[in-house]
């Protein structure tokens, strides 16, 4: 499914995508996350409790493979990363509170998706397939040493770190699009016979991340703003981490199954991400104008232009 070729290409585009999402961190974001405390602890809740419950929900449901369940379930486990900031700069979310999740999510990780991993995948796991723990948290760490390296950039250079974050933001999309036109025309036929079952899940666990997320942060009295970016911090899944996981801690045989359902949510991802980002963006705009009308018609009510 995935040549030696672009296996080599997809690692360094992904160390230099994580380096990118640590250019866009800093220490000072953890500090804010903590002052502001309950965006952070429901946009983390939504993240690893309720994404992992809903791929595994799924999974169970439709009677996946073994090696589809794994490989939706590491999507599912993933942090959010820069493409979800970049989406919620577009849909004119709250700036500081996607980069405060995206701190507290990757730190996070190295802890939380190990647990995760081996409650979610254990029922999968067969004799011919296993989950090994101490692999994934070694490709983990792998991968955020780049993050780790980005943050150090960011805190000697804003300059350089920002060219950085933007690169590690675009290339995120350039590696979907990359394998999208590399592996599609290869794998066509492939597609149009995959079971429907994974092509739902795959969809289904980005919107249903959206919905989550957006009601969810709803329900505790947060503001819209606040919500959207909620929103689209679960929703959008660290694709190019997942794809480094499994191709650092699974043979090859086995990575380019599990490898299946991850290239679906993050082709799928990208477009009903444009498309919720879309309605977002136009529900922000009608907020603001009937926001600065109100402002308006007080000004003029108290200046004596118009009458109660």
């Amino acid at each position: 499914m995935i040549t030696p070729l672009e296996e080599s290409l997809l690692k360094v585009m992904i160390l230099v995508i994580m380096f990118g999402l640590g250019c866009s961190l800093s220490l000072k974001d953890f500090k804010e996350a903590i002052k502001t405390p309950k965006p952070v602890i429901v946009g983390f809740m939504s993240q690893y409790l309720i994404m992992p419950a809903l791929a595994f929900g799924m999974a169970k449901f439709f009677q996946m493979p073994n090696a589809w369940a794994i490989g939706i379930i590491i999507v599912a486990c993933c942090p959010s990363g820069t493409t979800s900031s970049l989406f919620n700069y577009f849909a004119k979310g709250d700036l500081a509170l996607s980069i405060s999740l995206s701190s507290i999510t990757t730190g996070a990780a190295l802890l939380a998706m190990p647990i995760l991993l081996a409650i979610y995948t254990g029922p999968f796991q067969a004799e011919n397939l296993t989950v090994d723990t101490g692999k994934v948290v070694l490709s983990l760490a792998a991968c955020l040493v780049p993050v780790a390296g980005g943050i150090f950039l960011r805190s000697r250079s804003e300059r350089w770190a920002k060219n950085m974050e933007e690169t590690g933001a675009a290339l995120g999309i350039v590696v979907i699009l990359f394998l999208i036109l590399s592996w599609l025309p290869r794998n066509f036929s492939q597609l149009l016979e995959t079971d429907p079952s994974i092509l739902f899940t795959s969809i289904g666990l980005g919107l249903g991340g959206f919905l989550f997320g957006y009601w969810v942060s709803r329900g505790l009295g947060m503001s819209k703003r606040s919500c959207r970016t909620v929103s689209l911090e679960t929703g959008i899944q660290n694709g190019p981490l997942a794809f480094a996981i499994i191709l650092l801690s699974f043979p090859e045989s086995q990575a380019n199954l599990i490898l299946w359902p991850a290239l679906l949510y993050s082709f799928f991802i990208v477009n009903t991400s444009t498309v919720v980002t879309y309605f977002m963006r136009r529900v922000t705009h009608k907020e603001w104008f009937h926001f600065e009308n109100d402002e308006v018609k007080a000004t003029l009510f108290t200046q004596g232009w118009l009458k109660p």
